[in-house]
Order: structure tokens, then sequence, then C-alpha cells
């Protein structure tokens, strides 16, 4: 995380990490209006595959989640195991509530991606997303698509307001002072 009173000097792998890290949440973000889309066609009688929408989002979450930028290395771990935890998941159950395990494990790592970034931005609703997420999952697994389109859209606003406000931001905000890195 940033800290306003220190620039840190960027070098190649540098930026290729903050831009990667961005692309992650620009995907994220996309992956859960595509999300709302379908679940909200499905709400509407349409007969829809949203699989690649939540194959995207495993895809752009993990792509944020390896970029990380983050002082504490405990913390980092856990949101690197709930997305690798979410893929696994996501990709090896058979059945369709199952594969929604892995979604819950993603969610945690994009709920707290938006907890960190609250660090940074005090945007209002982002400490919700956790919230929002997490009880989409109810809808999810009951086959509700109206309720599930409405709450991941509740998590969705916020969260593309968050990533909007970080492409914004210069990229050595993203990486801080490195000497306060538990590396």
């Amino acid at each position: 995380m940033a800290d306003p009173h220190h620039v840190e000097a960027l070098d190649g792998f540098d930026r290729m990490t903050v831009r990667a890290y961005r692309a992650g949440l620009v995907g994220a973000s996309a992956s859960l209006f595509a999300l709302v889309g379908l679940h909200g066609a499905a709400a509407g009688g349409s007969s829809v595959d949203a699989s690649w929408a939540w194959w995207a989002l495993a895809a752009a979450t993990g792509l944020a989640v390896q970029n990380l930028h983050l002082y504490a290395k405990v913390i980092r771990w856990v949101i690197g195991a709930a997305s690798v935890t979410g893929l696994v998941v996501l990709s090896g159950a058979a059945h369709p509530t199952l594969r929604l395990a892995g979604v819950g494990f993603l969610f945690v790592a994009l709920s707290a991606i938006a907890l960190k970034e609250q660090f940074c931005f005090r945007l209002p609703g982002l400490r919700l997303v956790p919230a929002f997420l997490a009880t989409s999952l109810v809808p999810l697994v009951a086959g509700w698509p109206g309720p599930a389109a409405a709450l991941l859209l509740l998590g969705a606003l916020p969260f593309a307001a968050m990533t909007v406000s970080k492409l914004r931001m210069p990229l050595t905000h993203d990486i801080g002072d490195r000497s306060r890195y538990q590396v």
C-alpha cells in the first residue's frame, strides 16, 4: 500500500506488476457486471450460460491477487490461498452447487482486495462489498437469479468505483515504501 510521503523508484517489473494488478481489477469489475447482466437476463426468463463469466472472474481475480502489493505477508498469503482454492474448487467440482463454493473463495479474495483498498480510498460502500458478495451466494445456490443479480450489482458498483479510482492513481502509489515489506 502506498505511503503518500514516499515515492519509490519503479523498474520495468514494478510497472508490469502494477499494471497487471490493475488489469485484474478491471477484469474482475467487468466480470461482475457481466454476471449481473446474465443473472438479470435469467431472471427475465432467458436461458443463459454464465460459466464463461465465472471463469473470467476467476482469471481476473487470480491476476489481481498474483500481482498484489501488500506489506503483510500473512495477509498476502491468505488472499492468495483463497484465490487458488476458489480456482481449484471451481474447476474440480462436478456439481454446480459445489462450484459455487469455489466462487465463494473468489469472493473472499475480491473482498479482501476491496478492504485493502478501503485504506487508500474512502469510497462509500466499499466496506460492504464482502457482505454483498457473500450474501449473493444464497440466491445463487437457491437458483434465484433476480436477487443474485441485485446483490452482485450492489457488490460490483463500489468495486468498480474503487477500480476507476485506482486507475487514476500514479503507478508509484501501488508499490509504496519497499523497506516496510515483510519479505
